[in-house]
């Protein structure tokens, strides 16, 4: 599973000693993904800073581009903290916590990354307390998953209609440095403004009422980011990438998404 390493369900017995240190904004453990699975809600806010297309295939979803290259965040900064001043999506703030489905139909275990360095017995908050209660910060924790968790449901539906609109394309996308290297983004989607503006006018104003216009709106101008993506590389990759000749060499890079 993207970001998740050793993803074990949380134990009062087992893990009643465990505590969460905590990591002052450090996020090295979303260094090597080039992308993140976004609810349509964060559009709003991811717009701003991310290129926000959607995953390949029917069931693909909305996805925050965070490189140009496979194994590459360009908003991680020297630190190891989220780069200032930009939002971090949801899917990267769950980190290390998670819910999976239960035995029993519409139930969810609370489950952890166990490789994840920041937990341990001696130092910072407690998962559990001396009753084998959640602790209120372990409470927090949940709560933040469940809301997350009906927004991605929320999301879920939001793709389904647009496909039953069949709005969503596939579509190359290309960026180019100023030192002239190119990277070939493939089998992302994106929203055909051609179809969009051809919708009956009842298809338009069911996209309203359901809230869904100000997303696809969202979206199509976050496009606008994956221009700016370049100014991010460091500058020995960018001349690595570029042959002598002054033709930029191609980098590829193809959706693989797990939520």
């Amino acid at each position: 599973m993207l970001l998740y390493n050793r993803i074990a369900p949380l134990n009062k017995d087992k893990h009643r000693d465990l505590r969460l240190k905590s990591a002052d904004g450090e996020a090295n453990f979303a260094a090597e993904t080039h992308y993140v699975p976004l609810a349509a809600t964060e559009f709003f806010q991811a717009c701003r800073d991310y290129p926000v297309i959607f995953a390949g295939g029917a069931d693909g979803g909305p996805v925050a581009l965070l490189g140009l290259r496979e194994s590459e965040n360009l908003f991680i900064a020297d630190n190891g903290a989220w780069a200032a001043n930009t939002y971090v999506p949801a899917f990267v703030r769950r980190y290390p916590f998670v819910l999976a489905k239960g035995d029993e139909r519409d139930s969810f275990t609370v489950c952890f990354d166990e490789s994840y360095p920041a937990f341990n017995t001696d130092d910072g908050e407690a998962l559990f307390d001396e009753n084998g209660e959640y602790t209120p910060f372990l409470n927090r924790i949940i709560d933040f998953l469940q809301r997350y968790r009906a927004e991605m449901l929320q999301t879920a539906t939001f793709v389904e209609r647009l496909n039953e609109l069949e709005l969503l394309i596939e579509r190359d996308l290309e960026v180019t440095t100023p030192a002239g290297a190119r990277f070939a983004l493939r089998g992302f989607r994106v929203v055909d403004e051609d179809r969009l503006r051809k919708l009956a006018d009842g298809k338009v104003g069911e996209l309203l009422r359901e809230g869904y216009m100000g997303w696809i709106y969202a979206h199509l101008a976050s496009l606008n980011n994956l221009g700016r993506l370049p100014a991010r590389l460091p500058r020995s990759a960018d001349l690595d990438d570029t042959r002598p000749d002054g033709e930029g060499a191609d980098t590829e890079t193809e959706p693989d998404v797990a939520d």
